[in-house]
């Protein structure tokens, strides 16, 4: 997994504007360790300053701690310190990250829990309904799939990946005409490796008799 989760520069401002405690300068070294790739050290110093006076919550180092695991390949203590921070405080974000834990450690029952509980949270973010879109389409459930993705395309309408998850979906219901029309909206957002999109929608319209 890229480290692409933790959001530790935006977390950091909190206490660059604020009055420091003593366990904040534990978390700098965490931070700093994560950054460097010293993944061991950094969980070390998140787990030590979950015992220390600092101006982040709980909840905010279960979820570094999360992330760290993640990076790590260690995805079911990733889910553990994740759920862990859920407990202490819902939040959009943490259960979408949380959906995509669970689907790397093949528990997708419970990453679609996730990502519904992500839903109830904020139904007017895009992200969560397209990862639980995919979620159903990657079971070949195009049915439940489609209009979670039509929600996601109109809340993020040049996000280029759902609508090649869109031509796919409507491809296995033989929807030839709103295939293509997803599919092109998708080369024109530069989807990535729309290749791969093409040839699973190939694939399927040569076995789905077509409207």
């Amino acid at each position: 997994m890229k480290r692409v989760i933790l959001i530790f520069l935006v977390i950091l401002c909190v206490i660059l504007s604020s009055c420091a405690k003593a366990g904040d300068n534990t978390v700098r070294q965490a931070i700093q360790a994560y950054g460097a790739g010293q993944y061991d050290t950094a969980l070390h110093f998140f787990t030590q300053a979950l015992d220390e006076d600092t101006n982040y919550s709980p909840e905010i180092l279960y979820t570094f701690i999360a992330n760290v695991y993640a990076n790590q390949g260690e995805y079911e203590k990733a889910v553990e310190a994740q759920e862990k921070s859920l407990e202490l405080h819902p939040d959009y974000r943490g259960y979408v990250t949380l959906g995509m834990l669970y689907h790397l450690v093949k528990n997708d029952e419970k990453s679609a829990v996730a990502y519904q509980n992500a839903i109830a949270l904020d139904g007017k973010k895009g992200e969560a309904y397209a990862s639980l879109g995919a979620l159903y389409l990657g079971q070949n459930d195009a049915v439940q799939a489609i209009p979670i993705l039509e929600k996601a395309a109109a809340l993020e309408p040049n996000i280029a990946v759902i609508q090649a998850n869109l031509a796919v979906a409507y491809a296995y219901v033989g929807d030839t005409d709103k295939s293509d029309a997803a599919l092109f909206r998708a080369r024109e957002l530069k989807c990535e490796k729309i290749d791969q999109f093409e040839d699973k929608i190939d694939e399927i319209t040569r076995i789905t008799p077509q409207k």
